[in-house]
């Protein structure tokens, strides 16, 4: 099997701690109960050489160092004096969006790897957004995703197809309930969203909501489906109570589809033939379930980088940073920040 090389920025949360209390055997997936870092992932991917990790936090980098055995480094500079010469195949930038793109402008200096992924949001504005596309316009050699990991799944793939062949139908209207933060956390719902619906537009304000890490709100909003005769999804923020979710329930005129908060399935219910005389057709009482994987999803976002990079042309990324700017250029006529 093709070892890539990997460089994980960022060992925070995503980076190395939400599975951090999990025992995991090196190159064996799925080894682990369940997969939901970056530093998993590569460690249990037999693809991957997990090579060294950088964080300005000496408690981060020891924790990863004692989990992985690898080393780990408090910046790119000190990284790059105490490595080889050779530049990794694979760089994970796992940092918050503001420090994003003056990190991704050093690293470039320094290193040109073949793919680089990014944390969602690519950046907390528009304007810090244009200069990571400068960027990468200077670099179209280095391909891009963009860590939104739904759209990664094999269920997300298969439920776009359907939408998009007109097995459901028009979109009459739907509901996208979130909490943390739109940028940080219903971002992942309305990126969700593009690749099921298509483009969407902003439409009403419905709730100002409340600021959040400085560069985001808990607001509601109406976004349209332009593809779907601006059929409205109805974005609602549940933070202002303190609460964390996501979830995107859909409506078509063939039935009813919804990926449920904290759900491990996509449930989908069919319209039925109307009953007797009825004039109005009812759903099926029980949906269909689709699993989704997402106990391990990172390590699926993982899996998919590798086949890109083996073959990029045959297995394009799935989200790429174009998707995230889009998913950016939609939510960001309601922040309003675009210092």
């Amino acid at each position: 099997m093709i070892k890539f090389r990997a460089l994980l920025v960022g060992l925070g949360q995503i980076g190395c701690g939400y599975d951090a209390g999990l025992p995991f055997i090196l190159d064996e997936p799925y080894s682990s109960s369940r997969t939901l870092t970056h530093s998993r992932a590569l460690a249990c991917h037999p693809g991957f050489v997990l090579e060294a990790g950088i964080d300005a936090s000496p408690n981060a980098r020891n924790r990863f160092t004692d989990i992985y055995n690898v080393p780990a480094y408090p910046d790119l500079s000190t990284w790059r004096s105490s490595s080889s010469d050779q530049s990794p195949d694979l760089v994970v930038i796992a940092v918050p969006p503001e420090l994003q793109p003056k990190l991704v402008t050093t690293l470039l200096d320094i290193i040109q790897p073949r793919l680089l992924l990014l944390e969602k949001p690519v950046a907390h504005n528009l304007h810090q957004a244009q200069i990571l596309k400068d960027v990468f316009h200077k670099y179209p050699h280095i391909s891009v995703a963009v860590n939104y990991i739904r759209r990664w799944v094999p269920a997300m793939e298969l439920w776009r197809r359907r939408i998009q062949a007109g097995d459901l139908g028009r979109l009459l209207h739907g509901y996208l309930t979130y909490g943390k933060g739109l940028l940080c956390n219903g971002s992942h719902f309305v990126n969700l969203a593009e690749a099921w619906l298509g483009p969407l537009m902003m439409g009403r304000l419905l709730d100002d909501g409340l600021p959040f890490l400085g560069f985001d709100r808990e607001l509601s909003v109406e976004l349209l489906a332009l593809k779907h005769l601006q059929a409205p999804l109805q974005v609602r923020s549940v933070g202002k109570a303190g609460l964390r979710t996501g979830e995107l329930d859909l409506w078509f005129e063939n039935g009813r589809l919804c990926w449920a908060d904290q759900a491990q399935t996509i449930f989908f219910w069919p319209r039925c033939e109307p009953v007797g005389s009825d004039s109005h057709a009812p759903l099926a009482p029980n949906p269909e379930i689709m699993p989704t994987g997402l106990e391990h999803y990172q390590l699926k976002v993982v899996e998919l980088l590798y086949r890109h990079l083996i073959n990029p042309d045959e297995s394009p990324l799935k989200c790429d940073f174009f998707d995230g700017l889009l998913t950016l250029e939609t939510l960001s006529p309601a922040i309003k920040d675009d210092s």
